[in-house]
């Protein structure tokens, strides 16, 4: 699977869309393809569809380059290209970044993941 990367305020970046599955209710959204996250971590809001208490999943401290964040870790299934993957999601209100981050975990040991600077391919394993 092959996407392009999408334009958003002056540059290109590997955004994909994706859908998220828990409590058998399904949400489709998009995120950056982020090789330094080890997590995925999404926005809050895009549990309401799904109906997904976030508080009940494991309460994280996440530190990234320039911010740190309180997340609650929860196992869901995710669909990235047709090819569905079971992987843990940390969701946080307090995700600052225009995007969700599509992290290593769960995400690259299911798929080979490369990029070229105009496209992001994933390749089952």
């Amino acid at each position: 699977m092959k996407f392009s990367y999408q334009f958003f305020r002056d540059s290109y970046f590997p955004i994909i869309p994706l859908t998220i599955i828990k409590n058998n209710k399904k949400i489709n959204t998009s995120a950056v393809v982020d090789s330094g996250a080890a997590i995925s971590i999404f926005n809050s809001r895009v549990t309401t569809p799904i109906e997904l208490d976030i508080e009940s999943g494991e309460k994280h401290i996440f530190q990234g380059a320039s911010a740190k964040l309180i997340g609650y870790i929860h196992k869901v299934r995710m669909v990235i290209g047709g090819s569905e993957i079971e992987c843990e999601v940390a969701f946080s209100d307090e995700l600052s970044t225009s995007f969700n981050l599509l992290g290593r975990q769960g995400v690259f040991d299911n798929f080979r993941v490369c990029f070229d600077g105009k496209t992001v391919e994933f390749a089952p394993r």
